[in-house]
């Protein structure tokens, strides 16, 4: 993936959510998200703008320290240096102080007919 200028995500919690803000990890180094709303309290949605202007060699949502966190879904859009922005959708998963979610996704191949 070329130089990550920023992202945004949307995070829609299942049944077991989290009382506190994710945070993100890129290429070993946690950070917090520069905006946010919402929360991830269970049912709800958590939206948030991250700019860590780096190299992703690993970019990745961290899991609670405690319990377990129900993802519905994620949807995040990539700004990389002088490209154009793209989208990407996860599915349902969970994580938990040992599972984070690997959100480093390069631009889909372009689908066309033959």
């Amino acid at each position: 993936m070329p130089r990550l200028d920023a992202f945004d995500i949307t995070i829609r919690t299942g049944a077991r959510g989290r009382s506190r803000p994710p945070h993100f990890v890129i290429n070993g180094y946690p950070l917090e998200f520069d905006t946010h709303t919402g929360s991830t309290e269970p049912g709800d949605v958590f939206e948030a703008h991250g700019d860590p202007g780096s190299f992703p060699h690993s970019l990745l949502l961290a899991g609670p320290e405690e319990g377990s966190w129900d993802i519905e879904g994620v949807t995040i859009t990539y700004y990389p240096d002088g490209e154009e922005s793209y989208t990407v959708e996860l599915g349902a998963c969970t994580l938990d102080d040992d599972a984070d979610l690997n959100i480093n996704h390069p631009r889909p191949a372009p689908v066309f007919d033959v």
